[in-house]
């Protein structure tokens, strides 16, 4: 008897700390599970809606990052919380819109990251980056050594 006691704690201890753990279905959604922004579609990614996330921020930024040269273009910086966004690469936007740029981005981030229970983001791989000025918007290039 005791043998079969010690055999099933130490099942129930074994799978309890294996696997996926299940969600308690009375636990309301969390917000990157409910995050909607606009026309984006609803998204996935690795962590719920961080797709969504990713197209309200290009949909965002697309309104801030209008440049004639390369010095218009500046790193944009907001707390990306459970998002990871911007970290790799930055988001490059005018220099004289990113304060508008950051405090819309920050707005949608801290929507999304408001209840999380994921946490986004990784390794980059591109080690050095500097704005650039493409097409009349503000972008990004992989530096290869020197400042272009």
């Amino acid at each position: 008897m005791v043998r079969t006691v010690l055999g099933l704690v130490t099942l129930a201890a074994v799978t309890a700390c294996s696997g996926r753990r299940a969600t308690n279905p009375a636990e309301p959604p969390s917000s990157q599970e409910t995050y909607q922004y606009g026309d984006c579609a609803r998204y996935a990614g690795d962590c719920p809606g961080e797709g969504t996330l990713a197209c309200a921020l290009k949909t965002i930024v697309a309104k801030y990052n209008a440049c004639t040269k390369h010095d218009d273009c500046v790193a944009a910086a907001f707390e990306a919380k459970c998002s990871g966004a911007g970290a790799c690469p930055p988001f490059y936007v005018n220099r004289q819109l990113k304060a508008g740029f950051e405090a819309e981005a920050q707005r949608e981030i801290d929507k999304y990251c408001a209840t999380a229970r994921c946490r986004a983001g990784g390794p980059c791989g591109i080690i050095e980056m500097e704005p650039y000025c493409a097409d009349a918007h503000c972008t990004w290039i992989r530096v290869f050594g020197g400042p272009r």
